[in-house]
């Protein structure tokens, strides 16, 4: 009998393991492969999807560092936009000003732009200990727009959901402004080879500077991570910060101090 409920136990841990955990696919990635699965996109195949993504023309306040870099961000409200936290980042020289875009396809093609000074803990947000010591797991923050003037133009926000709470799902999705020397402005990607590893996600996505801050998300709309790390090396994953409740609930406190409610799925 006490055999028989330890066997049945055993059974219902294994079962609740391959229900709760996501797909693993392979724990070695060919970006090689990845990069030639990726869709460039033209001005008129914009869809809601991809214009929920944004590019960022980013400007910090030191002459040294005034040269512009490029990353990705992405709606999570009307006014808040969700990236990497070392792009907002203010450890080195901070950022002064940025210029966002959506719907950007081209050098001279793009849906609407807006242009604003930024200053950290007043319209840019990172966590403080992630400023003093950076670590992948705390490689987030979020930008509160002047206005929802730009979203006017953009596809709907993303669901900011816990990567634990999500639903499995067989593919998960990207979207970024990784490339803009060679005019690939936005592209998009779709992967099954994708696992979970030491608290973060790990994906064959083929990513490049500008991708930092791309959303990782799902069919059903919900932004589970965030693009943080990529690598050189062909065959090492790349990295996505994922959403936990303790994000969720920091970036909830950063837009409550704004009158900004977010929509947590």
């Amino acid at each position: 009998m006490g055999k028989n409920i330890f066997i049945k136990n055993i059974y219902l841990i294994v079962c609740c393991i391959l229900f709760i955990a996501p797909p693993l696919g392979a724990q070695e990635c060919n970006k090689e492969v990845s990069k030639n699965r990726r869709i460039q996109i033209q001005s008129g195949q914009l869809n809601k999807e991809v214009l929920k993504v944004v590019q960022l023309d980013i400007r910090r306040m030191a002459w040294l560092w005034n040269e512009r870099y490029n990353a990705t961000a992405a709606f999570i409200h009307p006014r808040v936009l969700i990236t990497a936290g070392h792009n907002l980042t203010n450890r080195f020289d901070p950022v002064a000003k940025m210029t966002v875009t959506v719907g950007y396809t081209s050098n001279n093609t793009y849906r609407a732009r807006q242009h604003f000074a930024t200053a950290m803990y007043k319209n840019i947000y990172v966590l403080p200990s992630y400023n003093s010591a950076p670590t992948f797991q705390e490689d987030y923050g979020i930008i509160i727009l002047p206005d929802a003037t730009l979203y006017q133009h953009a596809g709907g926000y993303f669901k900011l959901t816990n990567y634990a709470a999500a639903k499995p799902t067989k593919e998960i999705f990207t979207a970024g402004y990784p490339d803009p020397i060679t005019g690939m402005k936005l592209w998009t990607d779709k992967t099954k080879n994708y696992y979970f590893l030491d608290q973060l996600l790990r994906y064959d996505f083929y990513t490049l500077d500008g991708s930092s801050g791309s959303p990782i998300y799902t069919n059903a709309n919900q932004l589970i991570a965030i693009h943080t790390g990529g690598f050189d090396d062909t065959n090492v994953c790349n990295i996505g910060t994922p959403i936990t409740p303790q994000i969720i609930k920091q970036i909830n406190e950063w837009c409550r101090a704004h009158g900004i409610y977010l929509n947590f799925a």
